[in-house]
């Protein structure tokens, strides 16, 4: 199966998103990250997520904002244009204490995809929630490249596994649920019949997005990361 590259988004895309955050009640793996303790005091003083999309030139710009402990971690996304689709170009990322001092800082001013030899088709792991609304919603199973860092690049695929009505907050929203899950090849190759037996215990990652235009995303259930990252809930708020 070769890769697809995330779609440009619609015309009317860019705009600000705010979630409420949350543990996810039943963990899938039990890690030394725990989004119970990362979480605690955000949720108990209320805290939001924030995404807000915007164009600047030809780029297309994700800036994910979320609560962690007593201060939060701001993500910035940029991809541009190539082929039809989008490409990641670069990646910031910085976690603020309560004060609001940087007590981490990671930037990825360059993917530089050819010289490193990424697939194109390779996005910032913790962008695919908020990206994969804009990908073809007609049954057809698509895979992308989740980067981590420039040492774990893991292969995932992407299904829609229905068309449900959700209620979130209080407001029923018409979806398209997507499962996101590992290609467990790229770490021990298992065959296509091992493969096939396997996938109903692959972890998976939950997205619904939005039917209408531009298919922002409603809610959110899996780790934030790679398998073994803090499992939370997003869901849009009001």
């Amino acid at each position: 199966m070769t890769t697809t590259n995330i779609p440009s988004p619609p015309p009317d895309f860019a705009g600000t998103q705010r979630f409420s955050i949350r543990p996810r009640e039943r963990r899938t793996f039990h890690t030394v990250l725990d989004a119970n303790k990362m979480l605690a005091q955000a949720v108990a003083r209320g805290a939001m997520s924030e995404v807000t999309y915007s164009r600047d030139g030809d780029d297309v710009v994700v800036a994910m904002t979320h609560p962690i402990s007593d201060g939060h971690l701001k993500e910035v996304v940029r991809l541009m244009p190539r082929g039809g689709g989008l490409v990641a170009r670069s990646l910031s990322r910085e976690v603020f204490d309560g004060a609001g001092v940087t007590v981490r800082n990671e930037q990825v001013p360059d993917f530089r995809h050819d010289e490193l030899g990424l697939p194109q088709a390779t996005y910032p792991e913790v962008a695919l929630p908020f990206l994969l609304g804009w990908m073809p919603h007609d049954g057809q199973r698509r895979s992308v490249y989740a980067w981590i860092n420039d040492r774990f690049i893991a292969k995932v695929y992407i299904e829609v596994d229905g068309r449900p009505s959700i209620t979130v907050g209080g407001t029923t929203h018409e979806t398209y649920e997507v499962i996101m899950y590992p290609d467990l090849n790229d770490w021990v190759h298992l065959g296509a019949v091992l493969t096939r037996l396997v996938k109903p215990f692959a972890p998976k990652y939950r997205m619904w997005y939005a039917r209408q235009p531009p298919h922002r995303l409603v809610k959110f259930e899996g780790p934030y990361g790679p398998p073994g990252a803090p499992e939370v809930v997003i869901e849009l708020a009001r």
